[in-house]
């Protein structure tokens, strides 16, 4: 199964897309002079059909974790990009979910006033790994979810010292089913260094 699946032209394709957007993030994240650290926090996400939650569906609660870097361009304007693991999906009930596992690139502007910040971008994600979890035991979906989303997001936090807080939401633009796409809240911490 597993074989099968990384000899396919979509998992060739995708690995692909995902060298060429790793570069370009991995470059500006290891530049020697500018803020960066880690991020960390609470994933809340959910499945949308034409702007409603999916009907009997529920938020899964999950995490995302990842590492970031700001470049600063003006004093109080940075563009920010990183590489970030989330687990994005839906459940029904207790026993019932989607969870679709994404590594992206989040790129964005910040803003920076004192201590108050906010962000704006575009997160470019290649789906890593789906499973459907049914009745409580974990199965492969029949009907699999596309492999590139591309979610916009805002947000804003404040800092203190080496610290970060922060609130972001991300609108998934690409459907990852048949009119279906992500939509995901994150709050967390970042550490920077």
């Amino acid at each position: 199964m597993v074989i099968n699946l990384f000899n396919s032209g979509k998992m060739k394709k995708a690995t692909i897309v995902l060298i060429y957007i790793l570069i370009p993030g991995i470059y500006i994240i290891q530049a020697q002079d500018k803020a960066g650290g880690i991020r960390f926090g609470y994933n809340s996400a959910a499945l949308y059909e034409n702007g409603s939650k999916l009907s009997g569906t529920e938020n899964l609660e999950s995490f995302y974790v990842g590492i970031f870097r700001d470049n600063q361009i003006i004093p109080f304007l940075c563009l920010g990009t990183g590489l970030e693991y989330c687990q994005n999906g839906s459940k029904v009930d207790t026993g019932n979910k989607l969870i679709l596992h994404y590594i992206s690139v989040p790129l964005n502007l910040k803003v920076r006033i004192g201590s108050v910040f906010g962000r704006a971008g575009i997160a470019p994600a290649i789906k890593v790994s789906e499973k459907a979890i049914i009745g409580g035991k974990s199965t492969t979906p029949e009907e699999k979810s596309r492999v590139f989303d591309t979610p916009v997001f805002l947000g804003a936090g404040f800092s203190i010292l080496f610290l970060s807080v922060e609130a972001r939401y991300h609108w998934g633009l690409a459907e990852i089913r048949d009119g279906i796409r992500n939509r995901y809240l994150q709050l967390g911490a970042a550490i920077s260094f």
